[in-house]
């Protein structure tokens, strides 16, 4: 061959990209050859060496403790606030430990929600405040490197060795594997994987740190031994520089361009943490009100009724509320303070036999104060009749019972079902609520007309009945003895009413 066809089948050859490919995989199996851990790998046969198998088996070796312990660590609420509360002072961590759960409910017992309330405001905004610009940057950078640890100790070290030695056994320190040669596009994908995690760059001070919030996360049990680690670190950051597992990929997969590149998501936990702390406050804050107002209703429904549980309503009742709490709906909003009016006006028939005597046989000293009192009882005998007709309407032939069975039966073929059955359920409640509410207005009305008649009673000279010594004459019990008991009695179940009704 001429010197003008050497010189031309040079020049094509540079523009072929696979002649151009071979070049540069030949300048990397040489870069290899010459690299510091050149026995990692031959680029003859293509094959991993033992050498690099036991690197591997000495790095699972070092963490083998943290490789089991640290799986899904990186999803644990408790490992982050171990870690915010590492970097706590002493005059913040007494803010803290006054936000805790316990603690308010500690302080609820002697405090009123409202006050307890303002109180954890302020405790909050001093703890938000007291951790300064620094402070949370500190926290997250530390939390970043906790994570970054978490990943590599979690890294998939079993499946690997497995694939040099089938018989090894994951977590036996004990057993020694039979190291061989194995085909690198065996392992490539390993390698890839290892080579993605992140970087263990940290100071001595923040793996110190790190280690000790671990120790506390895992109830004591050291991760990795010091010494160790410090060795392993050494180790890892040599090869690192060395380059020489990319160089082993891009030969492996016969592609001099391959690059592994590792981009750390940041994770702000400390910014988290205070929403998270600011919303188990209010829940907590919130649960104090409720079982306050359990409390309180279960008691004044006891000291009437000798019973918090009451049904007197055959259908605004909690069985019949199941089926719209299994689907996640409201259902009935009113049902003990609906079966307590129920109750109220079935059982305390004295209080209206007590206004029934004072209108039909009193002699009073002006008709409008009658015609009041009389307005009272009218209007709650209406509220009576509304709350009978209101629960038959729920039933299977009522108006609102047809209505809703119809709605719950196209409940799951039927999306646009799930609005129409809460706009019939709101329109039911809020009958229920007005009820309630008229209620209230009515037995206070009455409630108050008998206080004025007890007082006008103790007086030398009534001036509201003028008839008082006939009236006790007719009254089947002590007219003084009902007029103490029955005003009081109005009085605790308006209370237990406006418990249903009113915001705390």
């Amino acid at each position: 061959m001429g010197f003008f066809d050497n010189f031309f089948a040079f020049l094509f050859e540079t523009n072929n990209p696979e002649v151009k490919k071979k070049r540069v995989l030949k300048q990397i199996a040489k870069e290899i050859n010459k690299n510091k851990y050149r026995k990692f790998y031959k680029t003859i046969s293509g094959e991993v060496t033992p050498i690099m198998e036991s690197f591997f088996y000495d790095v699972y070796k070092t963490v083998i403790v943290a490789h089991s312990l640290m799986k899904n660590a990186d999803k644990s609420v408790i490992l982050r606030q171990l870690t915010i509360e590492a970097f706590m002072s002493k005059e913040l961590r007494e803010i803290y430990d006054r936000l805790s759960p316990d603690s308010i409910e500690e302080q609820a017992k002697t405090m009123p929600p409202k006050e307890l309330s303002h109180q954890l405001e302020e405790d909050m905004n001093t703890f938000s405040s007291a951790l300064s610009i620094t402070d949370i940057n500190t926290i997250d950078h530390c939390y970043k490197l906790i994570i970054g640890f978490t990943e590599f100790v979690s890294f998939d070290f079993p499946s690997l060795l497995k694939k040099i030695d089938p018989r090894f056994k994951e977590q036996n320190v004990h057993y020694q594997p039979q190291w061989r040669p194995v085909s690198g596009r065996y392992l490539v994908e390993n390698i890839k994987d290892f080579l993605a995690l992140p970087p263990l760059e940290a100071t001595p001070e923040e793996w110190k740190k790190i280690f000790e919030i671990l120790k506390k996360y895992k109830a004591g049990v050291t991760m990795v031994e010091p010494n160790q680690w410090k060795k392993l670190l050494l180790c890892l950051q040599d090869v690192q520089r060395s380059g020489i597992l990319t160089l082993i990929v891009r030969y492996i997969s016969q592609n001099p361009a391959w690059q592994q590149s590792f981009q750390a998501e940041e994770e702000f936990i400390v910014e988290a943490y205070l929403k998270i702390k600011k919303a188990e406050i209010q829940g907590c804050i919130e649960k104090i009100i409720t079982d306050k107002l359990a409390n309180k209703r279960t008691a004044l429904a006891n000291q009437l009724f000798k019973a918090a549980d009451i049904t007197r309503l055959q259908y605004y009742t909690n069985a019949n509320n199941e089926v719209y709490i299994k689907r996640n709906l409201e259902g009935f909003a009113y049902i003990d303070a609906l079966n307590y009016l129920k109750a109220f006006l079935i059982d305390y028939n004295d209080v209206r036999e007590l206004c029934d005597l004072f209108l039909i046989r009193g002699q009073w000293a002006s008709q409008e104060l009658s015609r009041q009192i009389s307005m009272g009882l009218h209007e709650i005998t209406e509220i009576s009749e509304q709350l009978t007709a209101f629960d038959e309407s729920l039933g299977d032939s009522g108006i609102n019972g047809l209505k809703l069975k119809g709605q719950i039966s196209k409940f799951k073929s039927d999306k646009g079902q799930v609005t129409h059955l809460k706009v019939t359920l709101s329109i039911i409640n809020n009958e229920a609520k007005e009820m309630i509410s008229r209620a209230i207005m009515s037995f206070t009305l009455v409630g108050n007309y008998l206080k004025d008649l007890r007082a006008d009673y103790k007086k030398s000279h009534p001036t509201l009945l003028i008839n008082w010594k006939e009236l006790e004459s007719v009254s089947e019990h002590p007219i003084v003895q009902r007029m103490e008991t029955d005003p009081q009695i109005i009085e605790n179940f308006i209370s237990l009413m406006q418990l249903f009704v009113s915001e705390e």
